[in-house]
């Protein structure tokens, strides 16, 4: 389950060297912590049908105004068809920073009965015992945000289901509220990451790449290896359906899925001994670039470090170090955006390796 999935009806919404420049600068994404070694991702939004997680309350209670709103490099203003949006102020470099929040409320994530997905009403008093002891502003700032009720859910407890339908996960057991990032429209092509730092105790929304003045800022609210359809389904469950780009485009499934394979066929090589073999050396350093390659195009950022580890692994065992210590190096680049303290400190580890390698 990602750490980074937003929590839909019956889930939760399931990273360059960081210039000091871009830190100061704070404000307000398939189980994978987002790291080129783990097939789980810590980018999006927590599933409910398969849901992340959190206890009881952390807060950020103010009795006058967030400083923090002082400094951000957003504004949140409305999105068309979507209602609110979250905004870039001015152009902000790949690496930016730019949200950096604690959940408002975190609470246990409930249990899992096989078949039938998670009980998450029995979520419900953990909510309201969270939400009773925050402040007047704080508890605005939790029914403030959207709440999506479908038919039969007329009489749900309000709480639980602004909760389920903005909700991230926070490490391994809780789910928690994070309502500036919950502000974050869903891309199915996003130009931020988001990444939860379980030493610091909170999540990173970060410039994935490049963005304009102006433009939207997005994040991923499910795995996006799917296709079209199959996202289409997965989102619905927050109430909506996304006109990204990608989901308007013809071409983008049949490339998805080759990287969905390649993921699955390169990661389960690179956990083996190496062949003896030079031509399927070759072949697999070929579909490492390949993969890199396409995750590129299609804009994937939340799968680029895991290529640039395939690129950096396959380049390695077919002996080209130089170019290894190439996408090792890219690799460390993303995994800083990122703020990945594993993540990191595997790459580093690796690099280490290939520097010592003749």
């Amino acid at each position: 389950m990602a750490a980074n999935t937003r929590f839909p009806t019956i889930w939760v919404r399931s990273t360059i060297l960081l210039c000091l420049s871009s830190i100061l600068q704070l404000s307000a994404t398939a189980c994978h912590v987002h790291n080129s070694f783990n097939v789980c991702s810590s980018h999006e939004r927590l599933d409910l049908g398969y849901l992340g997680t959190h206890t009881a309350l952390l807060g950020n209670d103010t009795n006058e105004i967030d400083l923090d709103d002082l400094y951000t490099v957003y504004d949140v203003k409305p999105s068309k068809n979507k209602g609110l949006g979250v905004f870039a102020k001015h152009d902000l470099k790949r690496g930016t920073v730019i949200i950096i929040e604690e959940p408002l409320v975190a609470v246990p994530l409930p249990e899992m009965v096989q078949g039938q997905g998670f009980k998450i009403l029995d979520m419900i008093t953990s909510l309201e015992t969270a939400y009773s002891n925050l402040s007047p502003i704080s508890q605005k700032s939790f029914t403030d945000l959207h709440d999506v009720r479908f038919p039969s859910e007329e009489d749900q407890n309000k709480l639980l289901t602004i909760f389920r339908n903005n909700a991230y996960n926070t490490g391994d057991s809780k789910v928690g509220l994070f309502p500036k990032i919950a502000r974050i429209n869903h891309s199915c092509t996003p130009n931020s990451g988001n990444e939860w730092v379980d030493e610091a105790g909170h999540r990173i929304i970060y410039a994935s790449r490049d963005i304009k003045e102006g433009e939207e800022i997005t994040v991923s609210y499910i795995p996006l290896l799917k296709k079209t359809a199959d996202r289409q389904s997965r989102l619905a469950q927050y109430g909506f359906t996304c006109d990204c780009s990608a989901c308007q485009s013809s071409h983008g499934d049949k490339r998805r899925t080759k990287i969905a394979d390649l993921l699955e066929t390169l990661e389960m090589k690179v956990n083996t001994a190496p062949s003896k073999k030079l031509e399927i050396k070759r072949k697999q350093s070929t579909k490492a670039l390949n993969l890199l390659s396409l995750v590129e195009e299609e804009g994937l950022n939340d799968y680029l470090s895991r290529a640039q580890h395939l690129s950096a692994v396959f380049s390695q065992r077919l002996g080209d170090i130089k170019l290894a210590r190439r996408y090792a190096a890219k690799e460390l680049e993303t995994q800083l955006i990122s703020q990945n303290p594993a993540g990191i400190l595997k790459t580093r580890a690796f690099i280490d390796e290939l520097n010592k390698a003749k």
